[in-house]
């Protein structure tokens, strides 16, 4: 296993790593008091539709910020060659991730685009793909429901051919900004399917007839998923992404990669919280000495985090199945990450409870990131699992 990146994945680092430097960091004072939507990069959808003065002021901020990093070639670093970008590896894109969370401006080289539309073909490259890089739309993805929590197997919404189309019904709940999306990423099951069997998805515009936005649902975290009703929605079969009733793959394919960026954005908010810690003890000699056992001790962890982390990438770049990698990488990060804020609050007091504080705000992103994704049950669900497969391997060491 080798984590070394190539010279020119280097000289990428080297330049996000001075982007963060020279552009980012000079921020973090006026981001102080960012309204909590000015997170990653789904900011761009709501945000942009707001009014508020202060909000318009940030979005400028975020959008000038955008012309720097485009104008330094810091842009379309995960897309693939074959639509202009620069197809960088898992490895590297982790290497700029741990960069930019050097830093605490919520900022993401490149627009929201979802990993699962690259299996767009014929005409949806050009309607949802190709606007989703270029910026121009936003999607949201409508997996979870009511009834069935976090376990997706037990989707209970229906596709149910009719010529051809096929006629949705049932409700999605949590999708993130589903009420300003341009479309919706909708599983659906074939009638009398069950488990992962029969999973289908879909492209489905916004304002599609039956086709509806319920409410939007504030959060501890700043953002605002959404309930969506589908009432005898009519979706041509064009509009099927992949193909019919492999849908379940699809849901496995956005989820496994995507906890890898977990890993190491926990990574950087767990340092970003400790290095809080120290320095509001760094007058104080009896409480640094008292917090030092305990730091060293999460540093440890944390190191351990990161080459987790990077081990997973690397099978991804390797095209091997990196399910339980994944589940691995998730549940320790998000459990980490905790534990560190946990540690943070108790020995900084009542100061760190400050709404604006950072250990205060990272914690209201964190709590989410348990849950978001796959909560820690599943996560440990999928290890489990793992390992009952390899159950005699593991016996063999004992």
């Amino acid at each position: 296993m080798d984590f070394r990146l190539s010279p020119e994945e280097e000289n990428l680092r080297k330049s996000v790593e001075e982007f963060v430097r020279e552009d980012l960091i000079p921020l973090e004072p006026e981001f102080e008091n960012a309204p909590d939507i000015f997170e990653g990069s789904r900011w761009k959808s709501r945000a942009k539709l707001s009014h508020d003065p202060e909000v318009k002021r940030y979005v400028e901020m975020m959008e000038n910020l955008e012309k720097q990093a485009e104008a330094r070639g810091l842009w379309y670093l995960d897309v693939p060659k074959e639509y202009g970008g620069a197809e960088v590896s898992n490895v590297a894109m982790i290497a700029i991730t741990e960069e930019l969370e050097k830093t605490s401006i919520p900022f993401e080289l490149g627009n929201h685009v979802s990993n699962i539309l690259y299996n767009c073909k014929g005409d949806q490259v050009d309607k949802f793909l190709r606007p989703c890089i270029r910026g121009e739309k936003t999607s949201a993805f409508g997996l979870s429901e009511p009834a069935s929590g976090a376990d997706p197997s037990m989707l209970q919404t229906t596709a149910t051919p009719d010529g051809d189309d096929f006629i949705i019904n049932g409700t999605k709940m949590f999708p993130t900004f589903a009420d300003v999306a341009d479309f919706v990423q909708l599983f659906a099951r074939l009638p009398g399917t069950q488990g992962r069997e029969g999973v289908t998805c879909f492209l489905i515009d916004t304002g599609t007839p039956g086709y509806r936005v319920v409410r939007s649902i504030a959060t501890i975290a700043g953002t605002e998923p959404c309930e969506l009703v589908f009432e005898n929605c009519r979706v041509p079969k064009s509009q099927v992404l992949g193909e019919v009733g492999k849908g379940w793959e699809l849901n496995q394919a956005w989820l496994g990669t995507r906890r890898f960026q977990v890993g190491i954005r926990s990574h950087g908010m767990s340092q970003r919280v400790l290095r809080a810690v120290a320095h509001g003890f760094r007058h104080d000699s009896e409480e640094t000495e008292r917090a030092a056992s305990t730091i060293g001790f999460f540093l440890g962890e944390l190191e351990a985090l990161r080459t987790l982390t990077y081990l997973g990438a690397w099978k991804a770049d390797q095209k091997l199945d990196v399910r339980t990698e994944a589940a691995d990488v998730k549940l320790f990060a998000t459990e980490l990450l905790h534990e560190v804020i946990d540690f943070a609050l108790e020995i900084v007091g009542p100061s760190a409870l400050q709404k604006r504080h950072v250990i205060a705000r990272t914690f209201r992103h964190a709590r989410s990131r348990r849950i978001v994704e796959g909560p820690s049950e599943i996560q440990r669900h999928i290890i489990q699992r793992a390992l009952f497969r390899e159950g005699v391997t593991l016996l063999e060491l004992i």
